[in-house]
């Protein structure tokens, strides 16, 4: 039977004893803002503490939290409720009921609702979304994944408007296409509690409600805003008018408009390595960025002309032509641009002995046109800056994130057959493959080990050669469920690159199980505090390095000792977003 996560939101927590007291049986995440950071696991509670602030922060890092750890069902909780004995088999037997929902909403008496908002099971529309809150939202985590979803943290008490996070969350959730489905059974009450948000009926109160009608639904926030001075006017009326609380949404709503808004330009769809580094960054950045909804060229090149305007800056995310486009609209509408360096087009095309001119003119252009470069590592940095002089000036680093909530470590391998190491680049010169597999055969004669090399990636120059050998398996370009299973069943992940402006695949493995070799090129490497000289090739044409540095991992190992040099807070997408936004801030001024 699965197990239903809570994940608690509090402050100031001296201990876990407030899971007793609210009467969390099953597991749990519980984030504590407070004036310390760090992590420590008590049964099956994991309690982070955290320096940062703000409700829907804490969800969202909760969120993050319950995805790395494999949770399937998860539910919000606030430091004021207390379950009834059953509540997680009422909430498993509803998922069980209700197989294509994926969002359950549940009663929680409190003192301003004593009666479920529905008396009968079924779908929960806009209108009726309204009234919840968010402990009572349940929800499979693999669907809200899938969707993006998450908390929108200009929302929330502790954030810029104090109050609406929970029903935002299931407007989009709606948006999306999430099936939410009411569940009328009581499943906890309201301990006596002083609330943390609302402080009467003030100009600062309906502010936030207007900004958070309007940031629900463009179309429904007059309505919204009428209804509710309406409804509630005899509960403020002796603290405003019926005007001034409709002028204090209006507010509301121009201050909302008027945060920062930022547009990121580039491929989400393909499943590159730039791609998915794009998609990852979007997930984390705050969630009114613009972004690329066209596929066509055609529609691409129009939604960009479209929404540059709309924006305080545009984020140009890999190579393409049609940011030259872009960033010379940019220049004309007086908006800074940005273009992330995801590789060095000119330089690896020659290295692949592939040269494209024109490729290498745009990129270039692109340089040449951006306000500010940003290479995907330090190491890619120092080579941008040592190569093009003239853009020294202009060229800084946003190292790429770790989704750590995308692979699980899987340690129990088991030997059948021959031992399995695994490389992705295919026949790419650049990747060097080639030196693993010259290494491979002389571990094979001289050492007798029956080693099979996996390799992904689409064909190169040296595929002929690579394929030559008997005990290579070429699988060819595969999609990310074939990857993992690759992951998942290899000894040792093998990244010979003689260029390498990042590379995610070693991350990956490791996350999966897999012990790595890297060599010393991979801008990857600065992320790991604990590499030791087996871990990293120096010479990657050197084969009699690259087979002894396998024997030697083979023989010892180093998934383990690498994971725990990660850190998983600096590391994460999150992180690089709040980081970027920081850059684009001080490039707007």
């Amino acid at each position: 039977m699965a197990s239903v996560t809570v994940l608690l939101s509090a402050m100031g927590l001296s201990d876990t004893s407030i899971l007793k007291r609210l009467k969390i049986t099953g597991p749990s995440i519980v984030i504590d803002q407070c004036d310390e950071e760090g992590r420590e696991r008590v049964g099956n509670s994991l309690l982070i503490k955290t320096r940062e602030r703000g409700l829907s922060r804490s969800r969202n890092m909760a969120l993050r939290e319950a995805a790395v750890s494999g949770a399937e069902y998860c539910i919000f909780c606030d430091n004021d409720v207390q379950y009834e004995d059953d509540y997680e088999k009422t909430i498993e037997s509803a998922f069980r009921r209700n197989p294509d929902s994926d969002i359950l909403v549940f009663f929680i008496e409190r003192p301003e609702r004593h009666e479920p908002v529905l008396k009968r099971e079924g779908s929960l529309d806009r209108l009726h979304s309204m009234k919840i809150f968010s402990p009572e939202i349940a929800f499979r985590l693999s669907a809200i994944k899938r969707a993006g979803l998450r908390m929108d943290e200009l929302f929330g008490a502790g954030a810029k408007y104090g109050m609406g996070e929970e029903n935002i969350f299931l407007f989009d959730a709606l948006k999306k296409g999430l099936k939410i489905t009411y569940i009328p059974i009581k499943i906890a009450s309201t301990l006596e509690n002083e609330s943390t948000w609302f402080k009467g009926y003030d100009r600062e109160f309906f502010r936030n409600r207007g900004a958070g009608y309007y940031r629900r639904s463009k179309w429904m926030y007059p309505l919204l805003c009428l209804q509710f001075a309406l409804r509630k006017r005899k509960l403020y009326r002796d603290q405003m008018g019926f005007g001034a609380a409709l002028s204090a949404m209006a507010e509301g709503k121009k201050e909302y408009l008027s945060e920062k808004r930022y547009f990121l330009v580039g491929d989400c769809f393909s499943g590159t390595g730039p791609a998915n580094a794009t998609l990852a960054l979007l997930a984390a950045m705050p969630l009114n960025t613009l972004y690329l909804k066209s596929r066509g060229k055609l529609s691409r090149a129009m939604e960009i002309m479209r929404k540059i305007p709309m924006s305080d800056a545009v984020i140009f995310s890999g190579h393409s032509r049609q940011n030259i486009l872009g960033m010379k609209q940019a220049k004309k509408a007086g908006v800074p641009s940005v273009y992330i360096m995801h590789g060095a087009v000119e330089h690896e095309n020659r290295i692949n002995r592939v040269p494209d001119e024109r490729m290498a003119a745009d990129e270039r252009q692109m340089m040449e046109l951006a306000d500010l470069i940003l290479a995907v590592s330090p190491t890619f940095e120092r080579w941008l800056k040592d190569n093009y002089l003239r853009y020294d000036g202009k060229i800084g680093h946003l190292t790429n994130g770790v989704d750590w909530s995308g692979f699980y470590v899987n340690h129990k391998r088991t030997e059948k057959g021959p031992i399995s190491l695994l490389s992705v680049g295919g026949g790419m010169p650049r990747k060097r493959i080639i030196k693993i597999c010259e290494a491979i055969e002389q571990l094979r004669e001289k050492e007798g080990l029956d080693i099979r090399l996996d390799i992904a990636g689409d064909k190169g120059a040296d595929s002929e050669e690579i394929d030559s050998y008997g005990f290579v398996v070429d699988h060819g370009l595969i999609g990310t469920v074939e990857m993992r299973a690759l992951y998942a069943s290899s000894r040792i992940y093998i990244q010979n690159s003689v260029f390498e402006t990042f590379g995610l695949a070693p991350v990956e493995a490791l996350l999966s199980g897999c012990d790595i070799i890297i060599s010393r090129e991979c801008g990857v490497r600065e992320l790991f505090k604990d590499m030791e000289d087996n871990d990293v090739i120096d010479d990657t044409g050197d084969i009699s390095e690259i087979g002894r540095k396998i024997a030697y991992i083979l023989e010892n190992g180093n998934n383990q000792r690498l994971l725990k040099s990660l850190d998983r807070e600096s590391t994460g997408w999150e992180k690089r977003a709040a980081e970027l936004c920081r850059i684009l801030e001080d490039l707007k001024r």
